[in-house]
């Protein structure tokens, strides 16, 4: 395969959402779901997220378990995973805490030719800015360039839009989804994969791997069928 082995991890609500419609940072996943995504991360070689993500929370990409960093360690991975952000319009901030985490992390920058020129400039002061495609990121040639960069497994942390374009470019070999005992609703609240979506016939099937049930939240590990 010439590209990484890719797993999304997300938690939603028991109705699908993934944040409120007012894009609020997410507050309905315990300290078990966060001890997952640690785990995740650690087993991880890069970590992916969106331009959404980051400005709706710009969460710190990096093992913050104590218990989770010394098992990265053992399996003989560096401190910092490789992080990477998907951007088009590469209208983010370049003091977000994105590029502010672990010193000895490598931080890609994943946007298309077409980009406005003074924001890749801003961005290529703090980050390596990659431009693959036009209009929107090309995702299989992300991909490739990242296996050749040395990313063999790639975790993807959303949000809706970017999993959708995983989705429908057929690029994912694993979901990790939380999903908490609550309730958001709202039409514009996002949900783990957006998108114009699929139609029934092309739908992407998926074995359940395993199941588990903790102080009312569901983890559950499927495997993308082919």
């Amino acid at each position: 395969m010439d590209r990484p082995f890719v797993s999304i991890n997300m938690a939603m609500t028991a109705d699908g959402k993934i944040t409120s419609a007012l894009r609020e940072e997410p507050a309905f996943a315990s300290r078990f779901d966060k001890k997952t995504m640690d785990r995740l991360r650690a087993e991880a070689d890069a970590v992916l997220v969106g331009a959404g993500t980051l400005r709706a929370d710009d969460p710190p990409l990096e093992v913050r378990d104590s218990e989770m960093k010394e098992h990265r360690l053992s399996l003989g991975k560096p401190e910092g995973l490789v992080n990477v952000l998907v951007t088009a319009s590469a209208a983010v901030d370049p003091g977000s805490r994105f590029f502010k985490g672990v010193a000895s992390a490598r931080r890609i920058v994943a946007t298309v030719l077409d980009a406005p020129a003074d924001r890749l400039a801003r961005l290529a002061e703090v980050a390596e800015v990659w431009a693959i495609g036009r209009g929107r990121v090309d995702l299989g040639e992300l991909l490739t360039r990242l296996k050749a960069h040395g990313i063999e497994r790639l975790l993807v942390e959303g949000g809706g839009e970017l999993n959708w374009g995983f989705v429908r470019d057929d690029l994912v070999d694993e979901l990790y989804v939380t999903i908490a005992p609550a309730l958001l609703g709202g039409r514009e609240a996002p949900t783990l994969c957006d998108g114009e979506g699929l139609a029934m016939a092309d739908q992407r099937r998926l074995r359940l791997v395993r199941a588990d049930v903790k102080d009312g939240e569901i983890f559950c590990h499927y495997a993308v069928l082919r």
